[in-house]
């Protein structure tokens, strides 16, 4: 799911920090990524923000680990964060920091989608292969 994101992100025309393990960097490059560092870099979230330094607009953690207190301080004003993975997890997140960038949390299940839903989101899918801006 994480390098689908990272392609329709890079195809929309986002600029993409992405998170990746060792060894899938240029995998991760190739899907679009402009930039890839090591998720498991002790440095990560301050390489994150030496890359963005007026912040991330939308933070999109496919891997469940929900690390708010590191990542909310990261973010622009009105930026997005989106919760995909971690069923089991309770992280602390730090609200004054989140309210005074005017940031939210949103959760996001694939399984909470309608049938309508699936079919726009195939449709425009389908139309970006076809017209070669979305690579299969």
């Amino acid at each position: 799911m994480g390098t689908a994101i990272v392609r329709l992100a890079a195809v929309m025309g986002a600029r993409v920090i992405a998170g990746a393990s060792t060894g899938d960097e240029h995998w991760v490059s190739d899907c679009g990524a402009d930039l890839v560092i090591d998720k498991h870099a002790p440095d990560y979230y301050m390489q994150v923000e030496r890359a963005a330094p007026r912040g991330v607009d939308v933070w999109w953690d496919a891997s469940g680990d929900d690390d708010f207190e590191k990542s909310v301080p990261l973010l622009a004003h009105g930026a997005r964060v989106i919760v995909m993975a971690g069923m089991q997890s309770s992280p602390r997140v730090p609200i004054n920091q989140l309210y005074t960038r005017d940031a939210s949390v949103l959760g996001f299940a694939i399984s909470n989608a309608s049938a309508a839903d699936l079919a726009e989101a195939a449709k425009v899918i389908n139309q970006m292969l076809a017209t070669g801006r979305l690579k299969g």
